[in-house]
């Protein structure tokens, strides 16, 4: 980990990375369980701050659900891939081991796509907002860069064979 500025910039497959990416990812399953569990009708209504019904009017609306699958079922299987994906690799570099963080960034980029369609239907379609979605919207918001953190260095590893990468110099030496 170096600080740079009033930033923390996190190595690609450090400990604290992943198991930051683990914790919102849980985060996110809590929230889509709670979410499925309204909309399969196990708990009548959601607590709702700051958008009254919103919630209830999302959470039960047409758009609840694409292709058969409640928005929240997806949620909670993606949040738990991501949390899965995060912590297999272990301590080990996304270089040495790059399908996990590949696959991790790519789960977490159609999260994040997926959050950002379902934030502009409420908006557009259903007219209502979900603290809730919204809540999921802003842990794979959240979740993103650190995962493609992750990635990045795990195909730069795939595409830069290791006896082609650049020699860099030691910290406080010039050259090489």
């Amino acid at each position: 980990m170096e600080r740079t500025g009033p930033w923390i910039r996190l190595r690609p497959g450090s400990k604290a990375e992943r198991l930051g990416i683990a914790g919102l990812s849980l985060l996110g399953v809590a929230d889509a369980l709670y979410m499925l569990a309204y909309h399969e009708g196990l708990i009548d209504s959601l607590a709702c701050p700051f958008f009254g019904e919103g919630c209830n009017i999302v959470g039960r609306s047409a758009h609840a659900r694409h292709l058969g699958v409640p928005n929240a079922a997806a949620g909670a299987l993606g949040y738990a891939a991501m949390a899965t994906l995060a912590l297999w690799a272990g301590d080990t570099p996304p270089e040495r081991r790059p399908l996990q963080p590949l696959g991790l960034a790519a789960v977490s980029l159609g999260a994040f796509v997926a959050s950002a369609l379902l934030t502009w239907e409420q908006a557009v379609k259903v007219k209502a907002w979900c603290f809730w979605c919204l809540l999921s919207a802003g842990l794979t918001l959240l979740i993103l860069p650190l995962a493609l953190n992750e990635g990045r260095a795990a195909l730069r590893s795939v595409l830069v064979p290791t006896g082609n990468r650049p020699r860099t110099s030691a910290p406080g030496r010039l050259g090489g």
